[in-house]
């Protein structure tokens, strides 16, 4: 294999394996929560809270690490999260009692940011508007349903081995994790050159006459004999020694604290709102579902324990699976097939073609999911309508950020920061009152609020489709971040 084919495999492995090691830390108590409450003697909602305030750091650290991701690349980034998660892991593992368990959490949770919101903006970085949706896909499963498979493994640990044990054996990955990410993630932040933004609907004609203008001249003008190579100064490939530099340079000359308000912005442009909400509560949703399990089915009729409550990750892990299937192997072969039908040009709005699944999944799932738990129906067939849910949330959040990433990639790390930042609000309000809800409204109510706001979301993809190219065309003419020189266009000369 070619060495920059397998540095490449190599990265795709290794995104993979830091999501997972990083983002598994979020349901690694779901399935024992009930059980960790009475071994600690904390009530059951301030023990699920724990985790809120997990999340609660990930969104507060959020416009951080949009901003030094900004200026100083994403590796640095990626590597101090990793070390947050070590130490984090490392108070857990201290001692079982609430005070070293909440410190444990929020800790961790700085490490959350930089690995549920710069990811996504990397596979920007590597590949092309075609190549994204496999693997966007595969990191949507692991971001969401893939989750569910860590509380079938936690509550397994937790029965069999005790609570310790479940930081014991996460540190083992988190440290694995950093290591491949030292050797194996080289830099991937560069300064694309604004001729290249052909996602921008504004002069995209220009732009396109122009370069194929430059790469015509550019053939010719090798073909003469004795030719002068090109003025444009190609930098020289990086040894393998080299790309494990922490610090590669600064990526913008802008103040720091102007890329603080960066994610904020993108809540001003219309069509990027859209993308950050609609992931943003769909996965929410998903997430107050995973929370209720342990309060629910620890109860009558079912009395399960942790280890059975952590099989019904199952459902939600099945489904997930189905549904990133779809999005993988439909995904780009659908918008290639409409961009064809549209002669040859594509328009971001095509990946909201998807909402339509999504919707169908998120109803059926979400509202029959709450009537099996009130009615004290099989644990399988409720975990079943969980994994339908789940199908449908998937498919939703693939849709609604390669929408974001396709329209703005420029602009992608504010994006997919702010996505993350609202969700982990949204998760930190649910685990301060989801479980309350579920006992005076019961499942059903919170449910179905959770069903109906979803077919809402997708059915707003609608209007979304029509307008969206004269939204992006509005933003193009009135982008705040060019107002506020916030762009990183331009050669790559001009890194620092």
């Amino acid at each position: 294999m070619p060495e920059p084919m397998l540095v490449e495999c190599l990265h795709e492995l290794d995104i993979p394996t830091a999501d997972v090691a990083n983002y598994y830390k979020g349901p690694l108590l779901n399935a024992s929560y009930f059980e960790i409450a009475e071994q600690i003697n904390t009530p059951l909602t301030k023990t699920v809270l724990v985790s809120g305030y997990n999340l609660l750091a990930a969104g507060c650290s959020g416009p951080f690490v949009c901003a030094f991701s900004r200026k100083f690349g994403k590796r640095p980034v990626f590597l101090v999260s990793t070390l947050f998660a070590i130490v984090g892991t490392a108070i857990g593992e201290a001692q079982a009692s609430y005070k070293y368990l909440l410190a444990a959490r929020i800790v961790q949770g700085f490490s959350t940011s930089a690995f549920e919101s710069l990811i996504v903006a990397t596979v920007g970085d590597m590949y092309f508007v075609h190549q994204r949706g496999l693997r966007i896909s595969l990191i949507n499963f692991i971001l969401n349903a893939a989750s569910s498979l860590a509380s079938i493994i936690c509550g397994l640990v937790y029965q069999n081995l005790g609570f310790l044990w479940l930081f014991h054996l996460f540190q083992i990955f988190v440290v694995l994790q950093f290591v491949l990410m030292f050797l194996f993630c080289p830099e991937t932040t560069y300064i694309r050159d604004v001729r290249y933004e052909t996602d921008l609907t504004r002069n995209r004609d220009e732009k396109l006459t122009e370069l194929a203008t430059i790469e015509h001249s550019h053939k010719e003008h090798v073909a003469e004999p004795g030719a002068v190579a090109d003025e444009t100064i190609i930098p020289k490939k990086k040894t393998f020694v080299q790309e494990l530099a922490v610090w590669t340079g600064v990526y913008s000359r802008d103040s720091i604290f102007k890329y603080l308000l960066g994610p904020f912005l993108t809540l001003l442009n219309p069509a990027a709102c859209y993308a950050v909400i609609a992931s943003g509560l769909l996965n929410s949703w998903y997430v107050g579902s995973a929370i209720i399990l342990s309060g629910v089915f620890s109860g009558k009729p079912w009395s399960y324990n942790a280890a059975q409550i952590g099989y019904l990750g199952a459902g939600p892990f099945i489904g997930g699976l189905i549904g990133s299937l779809i999005t993988g192997f439909f995904g780009d072969y659908v918008i290639k097939y409409i961009t064809k039908k549209n002669k040859g040009t594509y328009e971001p709005e095509f990946r909201l073609v998807f909402m339509l699944p999504a919707c169908i999944g998120c109803g059926i799932g979400m509202f029959l999911f709450g009537y099996t738990m009130s009615k004290g129906s099989p644990s399988a067939l409720c975990a079943f309508f969980q994994g339908v849910m789940m199908v449908g949330v998937l498919i939703g959040i693939f849709s609604s950020l390669t929408y974001g990433l396709d329209s703005f990639r420029n602009q992608s790390n504010e994006i997919f920061v702010m996505n993350m930042l609202f969700k982990n609000f949204m998760f930190y309000g649910l685990s301060n009152f989801a479980n309350d809800w579920v006992a005076t409204g019961g499942p059903t109510q919170i449910m179905y609020v959770f069903g109906g706001t979803s077919i809402f979301l997708c059915l707003l993809a609608i209007p979304v489709y029509i307008y969206g190219k004269r939204m992006r065309s509005w933003w193009a003419r009135n982008d705040l971040f060019k107002t506020l020189k916030m762009e990183t266009h331009g050669p790559v000369g001009e890194m620092g």
